[in-house]
């Protein structure tokens, strides 16, 4: 439940760097205009990954490939999607910083 409450949040503040174009990721961190944008998709990839992921493991065990303590493996790759996006939207942003220039 606390996996789906971070992925909604992060969906939420992914749209909000979609549409606005703009995000704070951490208190010193803020970004805009495109970097924004891509750093808000990384926000948003964790819930449609999530359910395509339990999709496929709930198929594998309806068909017998796999047994039904995999279950426990659904929130393994949850755990993973949702760290995943976090830590892909703060390095993007650190990657992609613009130089400092000296004068």
């Amino acid at each position: 439940m606390c996996m789906l409450i971070a992925e909604i949040l992060m969906l939420v503040g992914g749209l909000y760097a979609l549409v606005a174009g703009k995000i704070r990721l951490t208190k010193n961190m803020h970004l805009e205009g495109w970097r924004a944008r891509v750093a808000g998709l990384f926000l948003i990839a964790p819930l449609p990954l999530a359910f395509l992921a339990g999709l496929l493991i709930a198929l594998l065990i309806g068909a017998g490939a796999l047994p039904t303590s995999a279950q426990s493996a659904a929130v393994i790759v949850e755990l993973l999607l949702v760290a995943g996006g976090l830590v892909g939207a703060v390095v993007f942003a650190l990657v992609t910083k613009p130089k400092e220039t000296e004068w």
